[in-house]
This record gives C-alpha cells, structure tokens and sequence, in this order.
C-alpha cells in the first residue's frame, strides 16, 4: 500500500524529464507533458512530481489563488456570508488568500486507491505547517463530472456557488482553518515542533 511523504515528492525543475504518465484524462496528460515546464517557466504554476519506487504515479500543480465574494454568482452570498461568520469582523475582506490546485493526476493503474485523496491531506498540511504566506483556503476549478466533483467533496471540499453548475468546471474551496482546528494543528509553531 502506498503512503505519501516527503520523500515521495519532487518539484518539477525545467527540462527535467518525467518519464511515461498516463492518468486516462487527455488533458491533465497534456498538461505534464506539453504545458507544466512552461507554466514553471512563466511563473504560473509549479508542478509537483509524485514518485514511488522510482515511479511516476501523480502530479500536481499550485498556483496562488484568492477566494472572492462574487454577488452575480447564483447562492455565492449564502457561502461567503457562512465564511465570514468564521473571521472577525476587522479581518472580513472582499477577498482571502487561497492556493489553486490547477491539475491532479494520478496514473490510471493506481487509481481508486487513495493516492489523489493523500496528496489533498498533503498538501492540507503543507499550507498550514510550512507555508510562507497567509492561505486560508485550497481551491480548485474541478471538472463538472460526478467523479471529480464526487472526489473533491469526499475530501471535505464544497462548492463555492451554484452558478456554475452547467459550466465545465465548478470551483470548490477546502477551508483550512476548520481543519487546523480539527487536527489541533497550530499554524503559528515553528516548522517541525510537535
């Protein structure tokens, strides 16, 4: 069975080569082998390898991202009026920092194993124990299909609004200072203090 850590991942650097990737999704495909080293290149998303064995198995890519009030969206006041409850009233903004989940493929033989669900709790972790700015919450622009939005709320993921539920995506968010309170994790410690 495979247990993601540290070890495991590896940021893609340019021109470093990725092997053979397959995820049964032409596009996140694509994205590995045609798109991630310029994104990198450009500044607009890093891509994260995941490896076991000497095996690439998955990958993701972050870029920075902000969760935004968006009035025109259907139900979005509802949403943003339950986030604000959470963060006192001189912290409320029109926006709060977020990191994007851009692309997340896991290859197609291991998939259904747990693999995508242990890079989201991953990557939970990574952004409140060694994050280097403020990020409150994890976004995605999932692709609307029942598998992927299924995932995404397996994973404690909600949608943002209703507005977009016959586009080709949703946006969902993951907020992450519900989960430091659950975990008992505090953002504050230093980086390795238990």
């Amino acid at each position: 069975m495979f247990t993601l850590t540290h070890d495991k991942v590896a940021r893609l650097t340019r021109g470093m080569s990725i092997g053979p990737f397959d995820c049964d999704d032409a596009d996140l495909n694509g994205f590995l082998r045609d798109d991630a080293n310029d994104y990198l290149v450009h500044l607009l998303a890093v891509t994260y390898l995941v490896f076991d064995a000497g095996r690439l198995i998955a990958f993701f890519s972050l870029s920075n991202d902000k969760l935004a009030y968006a009035p025109e969206e259907d139900g979005s006041k509802t949403t943003w009026n339950q986030l604000q409850r959470d963060i006192p009233n001189e912290k409320r903004r029109k926006s709060h920092p977020a990191v994007k989940i851009g692309r997340l493929g896991v290859c197609s033989e291991l998939q259904g194993r747990g693999i995508g669900s242990q890079i989201l709790d991953y990557l939970k972790i990574l952004f409140l124990t060694g994050n280097r700015t403020g990020c409150r919450f994890i976004t995605v622009d999932a692709n609307n299909n029942p598998r992927a939005t299924k995932f995404y709320q397996e994973n404690d993921f909600r949608f943002l609004s209703s507005g977009d539920a016959r586009e080709d995506t949703r946006q969902m968010f993951f907020d992450l200072k519900n989960f430091a309170d659950l975990m008992a994790i505090d953002p504050l410690a230093p980086v390795g203090a238990s």
